[in-house]
Formats: structure tokens, sequence, C-alpha cells
């Protein structure tokens, strides 16, 4: 890990210029449906504004953009709301429109890195909806295992799904680094 940086990626502070492309983001069907926690519903610059509150408040939140050209991709964050136990809530959002590029894995990769060399995280957790295989596959990828299952915990197109719950922690982290 190399700064604020990964191959492709550059991670940086959340400007007020992003709000707009967020709250597009975020007023995606597929988006909020694989991703959201909530009702998936239109998006208006109340939502926005507490989004960017929320960012404000986690141990790191980024915004990922191309580095060739500053494209804003999305973001990233880590959140973590009992700071006792050094338990991190990963968190990351990609455009539509830039998913199967391995953008998402690239910034994973980079915030897992980060949060265990650069903010000395014990363990990273996240929840996943059950249908979401890409984002499965990505989290495998960067040493998520998934550690159990919120049965019936979201309400998604008629139906409940499943939460796989996943994590990671340091000695599993460092056990697959090089150097």
């Amino acid at each position: 890990m190399v700064g604020f940086e990964s191959q492709r990626l550059r991670f940086r502070e959340l400007r007020q210029s992003d709000l707009p492309l967020a709250q597009s983001m975020f007023n995606d069907y597929n988006f909020q449906e694989n991703g959201g926690v909530d009702y998936t519903i239109p998006r208006g610059t109340d939502f926005i504004e507490n989004w960017a509150r929320w960012a404000k408040s986690c141990l790191i939140f980024v915004i990922i953009e191309e580095k060739v050209n500053g494209t804003f991709l999305g973001f990233t964050a880590l959140n973590m709301p009992i700071v006792r136990n050094r338990d991190a809530d990963f968190t990351i959002g990609i455009l539509e429109s830039e998913w199967g590029k391995g953008y998402g894995t690239e910034a994973a990769r980079w915030m897992v890195d980060y949060g265990f060399r650069g903010l000395n995280v014990h363990r990273i957790s996240l929840t996943v909806t059950e249908t979401n295989d890409s984002a499965v596959s990505v989290y495998k990828k960067v040493g998520f295992v998934e550690e159990g299952r919120k049965r019936g915990a979201k309400w998604v197109d008629g139906k409940w799904l499943d939460y796989v719950v996943m994590g990671i922690v340091e000695e599993d982290f460092w056990s697959t680094q090089k150097n």
C-alpha cells in the first residue's frame, strides 16, 4: 500500500461537488436494491445531506475515482461504532455503470489493507444480501469469510432474503501478506 492510491484508483476526501453524483447513484434502483438497507425509494437532498453527515462520522470515508481522469466511481468507508473493540464496519458503493470492471475488488482490497496497516483495526465486518453474488465474490477475493446469516432480514421484491454476515480478522489478513 502506498498512500491513498491503488493501481487504477485514487481515494480522496468527500467534496461538496460529489453530493449530486452520490445522490444520482443512490437514486439508481438496482444500486439501492443490492446495497441499500432501507426502503427503495427516490432520494432527495435531505437524504444526501444525512449521508454526508454519516460520512464525516466514519473512521475513514473516501471517494473512489479513476486515477487517470478523476472520474467519480463511488465511495468506501470504515465506520467503528464501538472503538474499544476495533471492529470496523465496511461499506462500499460503486456506480452501476462501473460494475464488473474490477473497481470494487481493487477498492475493497485497498480499504482492508489500509484498515489493518494504517488504522490498526482488529477486524472488519460487513453484511451483504444473499442474492448479491458479485459482491460476495469480491469480498471472498479480498479475504472475508462468511461468519453467519441473519435469516429473513431484508425485504426485496416481495420476499424476505438473508443477510450474509462476513468478516476478516487481522490474524487472517497478516497471514496472507508477503512482507
